[in-house]
Order: structure tokens, then sequence, then C-alpha cells
């Protein structure tokens, strides 16, 4: 396998001519760029991610990369960037880590020319800026003084390909914990142990169902968890990322655990394995939220994950206060265009979409561009976020970093830091039932009459919720998290 620090070349004139050599065509860059541009606006189709890999495994098999990286340094940056992803699930971690330092090093040594030979390079990709926590490459440090022990389980076993996504917080949690002073390898000075599983993760890219699941929890408690029973799982903490708790019978064995979860009012289903448009009335004949389920004093909501990508997009497209032209705004699905809503009490989705053509209301369905819709709503004062198949919902985080002040329209809601932050002072909370048309008429009323209140409600505690925030205003994300949890 390829080792980064023997690839570099000095520099010389042709790094971006990217025409092609005799082993690599030039149709490679082509491919490269249209994908490295399509990337800068939108999500791109997982095969155009493999072609990319497929061509940087051939030149490292050929011997052809020496050659390829004086004809277009950067084109192999980004094939190499592209193959970290499918070098993980060919290959494992550690030989992605050595394909992403080769990255790191050609964009250090030829960074300089992105935009030379008449094409600028993105040299990212959506989830590329979280790779180097995710890697070990940028050691964290801890505001308490806590130790926690962090296990090691079958199903956390891909960071890189599962830190796609709004459930990427069960990989960024665990990540930032290996790799920071918080962590402690000796069980016997531990405040906490750490139980890390890609629940979503697994269940969505290997098929995994409720009861394979279930079953793997079962025998990861009884088996692997060497230290549970020593306080009766109390100093152990389990992630969810969903809205549901992936492990259906929890209640029988960690029922006195510590659970950071996105979601306060967790989906309970008497069959879990029927999440489909094709069988969504056997979402409401089986599942309900289970309001019991969350503990207030020992349990605690976190954030859902927003990728830095899209956060610097939206801060990048947001637009001041005064130059905002919509009141509010809202693209996002209902029961029309998602069956499974119209049996998880989202008709406030519905409610929402009566108020298409009201002047100064951005409403419909998403942008088939995403960056349109983050043009859009860093163009709004205020911005929906209503009920989703849980009461959580990522909407409330995206328009946040889009400066956009939230509405949130779920009324069981668990809000994240709400024992230290003051969501009122950044956000409106609604009945879902009132939607239309009287808070469209409250939001016209402030936007004319309250100009100041609005402008100070914007741009207020974002920080908080980006787990790749280095703002030294807030202690971000994975601080907050564990604040729960400090002595």
């Amino acid at each position: 396998m390829l080792r980064a620090s023997i690839i570099l070349l000095p520099l010389a004139a042709g790094f971006t001519d990217c025409l092609g050599t005799e082993l690599v065509a030039q149709d490679v860059w082509t491919v490269a760029r249209e994908v490295d541009k399509a990337l800068n606006l939108t999500h791109v189709p997982r095969e155009y991610g493999v072609e990319l890999s497929n061509a940087f495994f051939a030149l490292e098999r050929s011997g052809a990369l020496p050659g390829a990286i004086e004809d277009c340094a950067l084109g192999v940056a980004t094939l190499a960037l592209n193959a970290v992803p499918f070098a993980e699930l060919r290959f494992g971690t550690l030989q992605a880590k050595e394909y992403f330092l080769l990255f790191e090093q050609l964009q250090r040594k030829y960074g300089h020319l992105w935009n030379a030979g008449g094409f600028a390079w993105n040299l990212q990709t959506h989830q590329s800026a979280g790779y180097p926590l995710i890697l070990g490459l940028k050691p964290q440090s801890c505001e308490r003084d806590l130790k926690i022990y962090v296990y090691d389980t079958d199903f956390a076993s891909k960071p890189i390909v599962c830190s796609q996504g709004m459930f990427a917080s069960e990989v960024f949690v665990h990540q930032f914990l290996l790799h920071s002073s918080c962590r402690t390898t000796n069980p016997q000075e531990a405040d906490f142990f750490f139980v890390p599983v890609y629940a979503a993760c697994v269940m969505t890219k290997e098929k995994k169902l409720a009861g394979d699941m279930d079953q793997f929890y079962k025998n990861l408690v009884r088996e692997e968890l060497t230290y549970f029973e020593d306080q009766g799982g109390l100093d152990h903490i389990f992630l969810w990322s969903s809205e549901t708790y992936d492990f259906p019978s929890w209640l029988d064995y960690i029922p006195d655990s510590l659970f950071l979860s996105v979601e306060a009012a967790p989906i309970e289903c008497t069959d879990f394995d029927f999440f489909s448009e094709e069988t969504a009335d056997n979402f409401g004949a089986h599942c309900k939220h289970c309001y019991w389920c969350f503990t207030r004093w020992k349990d605690y909501v976190i954030p859902g994950f927003v990728e830095k990508w899209s956060v610097e997009k939206m801060q990048l497209l947001q637009k001041p206060h005064e130059e905002r032209t919509y009141t509010a705004c809202y693209h996002g699905a209902d029961s029309d265009s998602l069956a499974i809503y119209l049996y998880a009490n989202t008709t406030v989705r519905n409610d929402l979409q009566s108020l298409r053509g009201r002047p100064g209301f951005s409403i419909g369905y998403r942008f088939s561009r995403i960056t349109e819709y983050f043009e859009r709503i860093g163009e709004c004062h205020f911005c929906f976020a209503p009920k989703g198949l849980g009461y959580w919902s990522n909407r409330l985080y995206e328009v946040l970093f889009a400066g956009c002040i939230p509405v949130i329209l779920s009324d069981h809601i668990g809000l994240p830091f709400d024992d230290f932050l003051d969501w009122p002072s950044f956000s409106l909370k609604w009945p879902m039932n009132q939607a239309a048309p009287a808070l469209a008429e409250h939001l016209e009323r402030l936007v004319a009459n309250r100009k100041e209140l609005v402008k100070d409600m914007l741009v207020k505690n974002r920080c908080w919720f980006d787990y790749n925030s280095e703002d030294p205003s807030c202690v971000w994300a994975f601080q907050g998290e564990f604040w729960c949890c400090s002595p």
C-alpha cells in the first residue's frame, strides 16, 4: 500500500497542465474536475465518488502516481480525497488515513496553484472537514476534569463512512472522546464509560434490522461491557442519533444508563422494521412517542449533526438583516410527498404549504440544488422548523447556521443545552395546531414593527450546535454535551 511520504515531487512547471500521460488518460482529470465543481454546489451521486476512487486505486496499482502528480497535482489530490471513504470500506481506516495524509501533503505543496491552468479546484468534499478529528490528526481538549473510558465495539468501526448526514453525531462524539484529553484507558480512574455504536449508520448502510440491533446490544451488554455491572450501568453512556432508541429491549438491559439523544420523546414501536413509504400506514398502527423513556435527571438532549461544508456555505450565503427580503421560509416535505408523515402527526407541514403565495413568504418543497436552498433561507428573517418523524428536526440547526430565526413547530421537542442557553432569545415556539394564518400575521408584525428585536435574535449561540466549531466564545457541542455528566 501507498505511503504518503514517498509521493511528493519537486515543484516544477506542468503540475497544472492536466493533459494526461502515457499511463493516465486526460479523461480522468476531466471527470475529476466535473465532480469537484459539482461538489462545490450540491450533493453528487455516490457512483461519481466510486469512479474517482477507482481511478485513484488504479494509479496506485500501476505505479503511475508520480507521473500523474507531475501532470495534474491537484487532480491527484482530488482523487485521493474522494477515495478516502471507499478506502475505508475496502482496506480499513488506517489505509484511508494514509490517503488523506497524501491529500494534505499535495494540498500543502501545490494548493497555491488551485486556480492555475484555467480551473479552480475546490479541494474538499462535504465530509472532508471532519476527517482530521475522525482520524486523530486534531487532538481535542477537555474543559472539565472528566475521565471517560471508551469501549471498542463492532458497530463503530467505520467512522469515515458513517460521518455523513444528520445522524453523524454518533460518530463525532465517539471520535472526539477517542482523541481528547477526557479519555482514559484505565477503567479504575474513569468517571464514565462511553459505549460507541453507529446504529443509524449500520441500519441504513448495512441494512441491519431492529432485530439485528437488539441482539447486538444484548450481546454487547452481557459479554463485552466489562465494567457495566460494577455500578449497574449507572456510569455508562449510550448515544441515540435518531428519533428511536435503536435497542428495542433497552428497558430490560440499560434502564439506568445515561443517554445522549437528539430526541426527548423517542418513538417506540411494536414492529420496528417497516419504516418505508410502501408500508407507511403501519407507523400509525404500531408506533407512538414515548414521553417517559427520556429521563431528564440523567439523560441529555444533543444537537443533530450538520457537516462543516454546509455550515460554511450557509454562513457565506446569508444576507445581513436589512437585506433579507422574506418574512419567513419553509422548503421541505409533507405527507403529500412522504406518506409516512401522514401517520406521524405532522399535519403542521401541510398547514405550512397553505401559506404558498403569501407575499413575503417562500414556501414549497426542497430545491433541487442544496446551495439554492441555503441561499433562500439566508434571505429569510424566520424559518419554520416543523415536527418530522420525531419531534426533533435537523432543520432547526440548519436554519440557525443560515442566520435565520427558527420558528419551532413541534410541541414536545427537547432542546439541547436549554439548562444554560436562553432559547426564547433566539427562536420562537408556536403550537403546531395554530401554524397558519395567525402565525404568519404575528411574524409579519414582528418584521414590520419590532425590527431591532428581530435583528437581535439573529445569529445567536449557533456555535453551540456546530460539531466542528473552534469559536472560543462558547464551549462547543461536545463539551456542552458532557456538562450533563460533570460531577
